[in-house]
């Protein structure tokens, strides 16, 4: 009995010693932490890569290696507070995180198609079935969903696909979502109509489809051009596979050995397989990567231009004071320059307006002139009127004597008031004429200034013996015009071609012509006579203060050009044969609104 109890008691001791031994043995065990990057979620990484790990905690059972799945965020905080000693990432954030933190290199993984090539990683475009869109062209102005603006895999592969297609990359899309990880979110957004293509990585809609995530035959991918043996469809060029790399935590004899056994991992192998490769390869060059990030304008490595021109300042700085004086004499240049330029435009504005005043009252002078040449004219239009009051109120009274009703003597009053009209618009037309105003331009019928002209010189007309005739061809229309001025044209026109036939005295009698002619963008004003014609240049005629009448002030044909040039329009004189003077008028219908 005592020795059945001392054989237990040897046991158990034997057997708590074993425990302790194998306590002490994992407190002695190193904890090795190997961060991935998980696209996919937490569970896909695992069970991609877990199988890895096994392997190497056997092959190094003097160390425990742990998985650590991370978002693209996540690793790039693990790198950086170097709390991890491996790294499994894209080649993307490889370059990213290889630039900014003293990373190693150690293996690139295989890909299990083509003889295990290391170019694996591009995007796809992917879109429903039935969608409309059938090439790259078709999915301008579409809305697109993608991981992140950062993402190799998927969106900066496509943006720099899109760039060497002569694309802009921001403006391709009428609008991108960016959804995050896990990166399966995409083709369940696409599937829900949510949007109108998906920029995923390659080979993601086979795995889900694999996996039983999804129906293959209700997708396609636009643009797809894969390589010879390339399992899966894809849009654009292919980059590198994943890397593994080391961090500074990790010794460089731990890194050698897990390199060594990374590179002789069966590459048919169930781990392998488990990782989608077809195992490890040495590190392969990243020189397309960094390209692709220099196109871009993303490398690390690349500064801003204000860096780079601060740097260049620093290293030149004779030259840059010298830039620097340069630049401070031209600006003040420029400014003096300015000064001069403002000034000398407010003194022509000054001038132009002071001009404008002038030539406003020689216009006016003009029409003075005109007013007082007209004396004998309009002496005899108001006494025509008056004349025929005094005969109207005469024999009104005469009737009213003889007990004549007053139904009787009704209309002898609306004569005399029609009479009283005559001479007030007599007087309006004269006032009109004569008073200084500002112009005031409206649409007007051409004929009916015509007609008020004539009608203002029939007296001098009439005794001069000058025979006046008008004619209007094509569709009357109404043109913008400054009613005074023109009258006043018509006027100084009709007055010289008046004082050009006295000269001559034709035996056939004194004929001015008027004709109105309406054209598809003008109306041609054109005044004939069979007088004398001109007798110096037309240049020299319209020179203010030139003139052949021993009384003229030399104002008439220089305003008549500037008020024709006032309303944008033409004004000419010319001789013709046998004798005579044409004035032509062009007036627009639709003249620059000032």
């Amino acid at each position: 009995m005592r020795n059945v109890a001392l054989g237990f008691l040897i046991a158990a001791y034997t057997s708590l010693l074993m425990s302790v031994n194998v306590y002490a043995a994992q407190e002695n065990i190193a904890s090795i932490h190997v961060a991935v990057l998980a696209p996919r979620g937490n569970v896909e990484a695992t069970q991609r890569w877990q199988p890895t790990i096994d392997w190497l905690n056997k092959q190094l059972p003097q160390y425990q290696f742990k998985l650590v799945p991370s978002n693209l965020e996540q690793l790039e905080q693990t790198v950086r507070k170097g709390s991890a000693e491996f790294v499994i990432t894209n080649p993307g954030q490889s370059v990213i995180l290889g630039r900014q933190f003293p990373l190693s290199w150690i293996a690139t993984l295989k890909a299990p198609w083509s003889n295990g090539t290391s170019q694996a990683l591009g995007s796809a475009l992917v879109v429903k079935v039935d969608s409309p869109f059938l090439s790259l062209a078709d999915l301008q102005r579409t809305h697109a969903v993608a991981v992140s603006p950062d993402a190799f895999g998927g969106f900066l592969t496509l943006k720099q696909y899109l760039k060497s297609q002569q694309q802009d990359p921001r403006r391709f899309f009428q609008k991108v979502d960016y959804i995050g990880f896990p990166i399966d979110a995409m083709i369940y957004q696409l599937r829900d109509s949510r949007a109108d293509v998906a920029i995923t990585p390659t080979c993601l809609l086979e795995n889900m489809a694999y996996d039983g995530l999804i129906d293959l035959q209700k997708f396609r991918v636009i643009n797809n051009n894969p390589p010879n043996g390339f399992p899966c469809a894809v849009s654009t060029p292919l980059y590198p596979n994943w890397s593994l790399a080391k961090t500074r935590k990790a010794s460089e004899e731990l890194a050698t050995t897990v390199a060594k056994l990374l590179l002789s991992l069966p590459p048919d192998g169930p781990i392998a397989k488990a990782a989608q490769s077809k195992g490890w390869s040495s590190p392969i060059s990243p020189l397309s990567i960094d390209k692709l990030y220099q196109d871009l304008d993303i490398h690390p490595l690349q500064t801003p231009w204000w860096q780079q021109a601060l740097q260049w300042l620093k290293q030149n700085q004779q030259w840059a004071w010298g830039a620097s004086i340069l630049f401070l004499a031209l600006s003040c240049y420029h400014f003096w320059l300015e000064y001069r330029f403002n000034r000398n435009q407010k003194l022509l504005n000054l001038a132009n307006y002071d001009l404008k005043q002038k030539s406003q009252m020689l216009e006016h002078a003009q029409r003075v002139a005109i007013v007082g040449g007209l004396g004998s004219n309009l002496a005899h239009e108001i006494n025509q009127p008056l004349a025929a009051i005094r005969n109207y109120s005469q024999g009104a009274k005469l009737k009213i004597t003889k007990g004549t009703t007053a139904d009787e003597i009704t209309p002898i009053l609306d004569k005399i008031e029609q009479q009283v009209m005559r001479v007030d618009t007599i007087v309006q037309r004269l006032r009109n004429l004569i008073t200084k105003r500002p112009i005031d331009k409206k649409e007007l019928n051409i004929q009916e200034i015509i007609n008020d002209t004539i009608a203002l010189l029939h007296h001098e007309l009439s005794y001069k013996q000058i025979n006046i005739h008008t004619q209007i061809k094509g569709r009357e229309r109404d043109i913008h015009l400054d009613p005074v001025g023109i009258q006043q044209v018509f006027i100084n026109l009709l007055n010289n071609a008046t004082d050009s036939c006295l000269i001559h005295n034709s035996p056939d009698g004194n004929h001015i012509n008027i004709v109105v002619e309406y054209q598809a963008n003008q109306v041609d004003i054109i005044i004939t006579d069979n007088g004398a014609g001109l007798s110096q240049p037309i240049e020299e005629l319209q020179s203010a203060f030139v003139t052949t009448k021993e009384k003229g002030l030399g104002l008439g044909l220089s305003i008549c050009h500037d008020i024709i040039e006032h309303h944008y329009g033409h004004f000419t004189l010319r001789s013709i044969q046998p004798n005579g003077c044409e004035a032509r008028i062009q007036l627009p219908y639709d003249p620059i609104k000032e």
